[in-house]
């Protein structure tokens, strides 16, 4: 995309993505106490609906004064219409519906740490499909990983396995957005990182209001309080559209790997926030758990120079 225009030094693009780091977190937390009072598809569809057009808007803007190169709308062959819709329904609807889902049976720090293994769990794909090769270090972050997504596991059958139900439909979601990556990987390629994410987003919204309708047309709007409509709102627009702006505009600045870094310290943040928050003291478990996957991940982004290749910007911005 570019790095021209407001914020394209690199200094700019860490201070950014670490205010941002804390506004990731956060959503976490927001999310978890607006689904108090709001069904959890309803405030996943209406969520994402604010950061695609706030999306739309900043790539709109940049396009008009900074990036008039970039292509919002792609033309798109016949053989390749099949796939985007796939990974609209993967990455637009089957991933951030089960991801609520699981959010409402679970917490918002528990959410954060399952979601940190995406990048891991991608790798571990990539390297049994060959499209991707990693070296020692890459193993020991997947295994570090790996047993730190266990130990939140087992947290989640101890005692009365409060979570277990949460944990299970979180894992399916992540599955489901590391699907989505493998896919649109050759569609980036060949039609521009920015134009997928673009397309991807437009038909993953119509797909998932119509999903949505019922439990929309149900919802008591007017009822709903402050916080919910901020995690809404200020989550979706913020938290959601501007900041996969930063993240992509970063990418060329800093490179792929300190991005993905910051991603990984998202866990982090929702923990902190949860205990200063909501007092919500994490357990022994989910402290191993976040040691073993945030080590997992340097180890695999930060120390295995075998790592290939780097993440594309279309991954980047899922």
């Amino acid at each position: 995309m570019g790095t021209t225009g407001p914020f394209s030094r690199p200094w700019q693009h860490h201070s950014l993505l670490a205010l941002f780091t804390g506004i990731w977190g956060s959503n976490f937390i927001l999310a978890e106490v607006a689904l108090s009072e709001i069904s959890p598809i309803s405030f996943s569809v209406t969520r994402f609906a604010t950061g695609a057009v706030t999306l739309f808007v900043v790539l709109c803007l940049q396009r008009r004064y900074w990036s008039p190169e970039v292509r919002l709308i792609p033309t798109v062959e016949s053989k390749d219409v099949l796939r985007l819709v796939l990974v609209a329904f993967m990455g637009a609807l089957m991933a951030p519906w089960l991801g609520i889902e699981g959010l409402a049976r679970s917490t918002g720090a528990r959410a954060s740490l399952w979601l940190a293994l995406g990048p891991v769990i991608s790798v571990a794909v990539g390297a049994v499909m060959r499209s991707e090769r990693i070296g020692r270090m890459g193993y020991v972050g997947v295994g570090l990983a790996g047993l730190g997504g266990l130990v939140l596991a087992l947290d989640g059958l101890h005692g009365s396995g409060q979570y277990i139900e949460g944990d299970i439909l979180l894992l399916i979601a992540l599955l489901f957005a590391v699907m989505e990556l493998h896919l649109i990987k050759p569609l980036a390629v060949k039609y521009g990182s920015v134009s997928m994410v673009s397309a991807r987003t437009a038909i993953g919204v119509v797909i998932y209001a119509i999903v949505a309708a019922p439990s929309l047309v149900a919802q008591p709007w007017v009822s709903m309080g402050g916080w919910t409509w901020i995690a809404i709102l200020a989550g979706g627009g913020i938290g959601i559209g501007l900041g996969q702006w930063i993240k992509v505009r970063a990418l060329d600045s800093i490179g792929p790997t300190r991005v993905v870094l910051y991603g990984n310290l998202v866990p982090v943040a929702a923990l902190l926030i949860a205990w200063a928050a909501l007092s919500a003291v994490p357990s022994i478990y989910e402290t191993a758990a976040a040691i073993l996957i945030l080590t997992g991940a340097i180890c695999l982004e930060m120390l295995d120079k075998f790592q290939h290749p780097q993440p594309t910007t279309a991954e980047m911005a899922m």
